[in-house]
């Protein structure tokens, strides 16, 4: 590895970059700069990076993309200063959950890795506004994200794993309201049905505790089968709103796109009925 002194890095010591430089570790000189803001360690050779990485206390940016990193480091949490994690391009199979501690990171970048789920803690970061997790492996997201419903306008997770569009239609893959509306409404009857499981035990519990009241618990059992199967079919007519929106949307664009091609035809059929 090189001197780091030979890195490129601005005058006033916050800002480094170590770009193609063919790292496999990150020089622990590297972690002696407290007053760093951002730091690019991206196309190098990198499988990890180091846990003291929270010695860097003021970085708000991290960019390590197109390396071969296979996770971040648990310390990411404690670097409250984070506002940007730039990750893509790697070999990452998870992402620990202390990343819910950050809690001013804005944009968080996964796309092309190997993810198979994220954390629930991921629903913590109240300021994100931009996650991209494309082509990865997930099979789902955590209903956690929802609460970011205020903040998350950019979210991507198009090229993931096929069971993913059993509760994503492939058609929204991009659409970050409707894909975090959709979580909001999972993440709801997830409550609902766990509510109505806890209170169906209870039930049970009764039924065998007092045989005076079998018969008018059975029927508060059914009521709660039948609220569930409500539930279920609320969430279907969701699923098909949303498909059915999908394909208005192409109607009208095909339709906008006809109605273009018509009046270029006639602008040159019949240019002298054009105004000067």
């Amino acid at each position: 590895m090189e001197d780091i002194d030979n890195y490129e890095s601005d005058s006033s010591g916050t800002l480094m970059d170590l770009k193609y430089q063919g790292l496999y570790v990150v020089d622990r000189q590297v972690l002696s700069y407290p007053s760093l803001l951002s730091l690019d360690l991206s196309f190098n050779l990198l499988q990890c990076l180091p846990e003291e990485i929270s010695l860097l206390q003021n970085l708000e940016e991290l960019l390590c993309a197109s390396n071969k990193i296979t996770a971040l480091p648990d310390s990411i949490g404690s670097i409250q200063s984070l506002r940007l994690i730039k990750a893509n391009n790697n070999m990452m199979i998870s992402i620990p959950k202390s990343i819910g501690q950050l809690q001013r990171l804005k944009r968080l970048v996964l796309s092309n890795n190997i993810l198979t789920s994220l954390p629930d803690e991921i629903g913590n970061c109240n300021n994100l506004e931009s996650l991209l997790l494309e082509n990865n492996s997930l099979c789902r997201l955590p209903l956690s994200l929802a609460l970011l419903r205020g903040c998350l306008s950019e979210l991507d997770v198009s090229r993931n794993d096929k069971q993913m569009q059993t509760t994503l239609p492939s058609q929204i893959h991009q659409d970050a309201q409707s894909i975090l509306w959709i979580l909001a409404l999972q993440r709801e009857k997830t409550y609902c049905i766990e509510t109505l499981k806890k209170d169906v035990k209870l039930l049970q519990h009764q039924i065998h505790s007092s045989e005076e009241t079998l018969a008018e618990l059975q029927q508060e059992m059914k009521n709660l089968e039948t609220k569930k199967k409500r539930l279920e079919d609320d969430l279907e007519s969701v699923r098909y709103f949303l498909n059915v929106r999908y394909h208005c949307r192409e109607i009208r664009r095909k339709a906008l796109e006809l109605w273009q091609s018509v009046r270029r035809a006639c602008a040159r059929k019949y240019p002298e009925s054009q105004e000067p």
